[in-house]
């Protein structure tokens, strides 16, 4: 499963959390995720035309704060695919 939270915005106060939007789950292959293939997801999917970045949350750790990594090309790709199949979901969050 893809956790994805869309349409809000991250808000730093005494921690970073991710404020309004909505949260869709959906079910992908992992084996078929790319990094192009990712934004297509999400651009073409769910109806945004501009996407800033696409952050996913590391699912050992603990709060936002310091466990968002960017996802911007295959390699950031492969490593939150690592993640995901590990933990067998993935939460994304969408900054647009």
């Amino acid at each position: 499963n893809i956790i994805l939270h869309v349409g809000g915005h991250f808000l730093k106060d005494s921690y970073v959390r991710y404020v309004g939007g909505e949260v869709i789950r959906f079910k992908e292959d992992p084996d078929k995720i790319s990094y192009f293939e990712l934004c297509k997801i999400v651009k073409i999917g769910l109806g945004l035309n501009t996407v800033l970045l696409i952050y996913f949350y590391e699912p050992s750790t603990v709060g936002l704060q310091n466990n968002l990594r960017v996802i911007y090309d295959d390699t950031s790709t492969i490593a939150m695919l690592d993640f995901w199949v590990k933990f067998k979901e993935i939460d994304l969050y969408v900054e647009h």
